[in-house]
């Protein structure tokens, strides 16, 4: 499994993506990039097979200072652990590449697996989010938990 810049080949995965009741359910609508909200998002590839979405988006959290993990996943692709690697992947380039200081995640209350991953990638629980959901937060140099 790798990541990829995102290209216009593929809308047909973004379409997918938000037609899958979980998608939907915990993310929405998926952000695209503009001027004053640059996204750093990627497809999440498996040979030649995308298999998902995973990037930084600016977060609306926390004064809007942070960049968020977001990560979607094809149903087919669910639970082979490929979520966690491409938020892993995804993580060590925002703190690399981007040199940022923290990673957040707001985690929707229901959403078990997604905090699930994040306790697994050494995000801790920060407080309340927007509404019904949980801020997440990883600071540079914050091991995996094991």
């Amino acid at each position: 499994m790798e990541l990829r810049p995102l290209t216009p080949s593929d809308d047909e995965l973004l379409s997918a993506l938000e037609q899958q009741d979980d998608v939907w359910e915990f993310v929405g609508t998926l952000p695209l990039p503009d001027e004053e909200n640059p996204h750093h998002l990627f497809a999440i590839v498996d040979g030649k097979t995308s298999l998902g979405v995973a990037g930084l988006v600016r977060s609306q959290a926390l004064e809007g200072k942070d960049f968020e993990v977001l990560c979607a996943l094809r149903s087919e692709a669910q639970g082979r652990g490929l979520a966690k690697q491409a938020c892993a992947l995804v993580m060590a380039w925002g703190f690399d590449t981007l040199k940022l200081e923290r990673v957040i995640a707001c985690i929707g209350d229901g959403n078990d697996g997604a905090r699930s991953i994040a306790t697994k990638l050494g995000m801790t629980a920060w407080g309340s989010g927007p509404p019904g959901t949980t801020v997440y937060v990883k600071e540079r140099g914050t091991p995996e938990a094991k």
